[in-house]
């Protein structure tokens, strides 16, 4: 996976979600990023390397519209980058795009 480009600026990937008992939001480099999962048939968790205990692991969950492997390009795009995406925001209704589909729904983001 290609982290930086040859400006040396690194992909961030921004969630956040909208929650009565306050927002919780994460932005994560490429660099922490381990993995994209299917939770059920529209929903993914996407897991990055937790930035101040690297041995922990972060989460965020949210619904995908379209199929899984269009979700997963859109990612592995993102990822690629060399700018902040806004991937879920949950507490301002912005949500990615992609060929086949959206991102959407509650966003969870869990911080070790």
């Amino acid at each position: 996976m290609a982290i930086h480009n040859g400006d040396n600026h690194e992909a961030m990937l921004y969630f956040a979600e909208d929650t009565t008992a306050g927002d919780s939001a994460g932005t994560y480099p490429a660099s922490t990023f381990l993995g994209m999962e299917l939770v059920d048939a529209n929903t993914v968790k996407l897991t990055f390397r937790a930035s101040i205990n690297t041995a922990a692991i972060d989460t965020v969950q949210f619904d995908f519209g379209g199929n899984f492997k269009d979700a997963c390009r859109a990612i592995a795009g993102a990822l690629n980058g060399n700018t902040m995406i806004v991937v879920a925001d949950e507490a301002n209704g912005v949500y990615m795009r992609y060929n086949g589909g959206s991102f959407s729904g509650e966003v969870t983001v869990t911080q070790a």
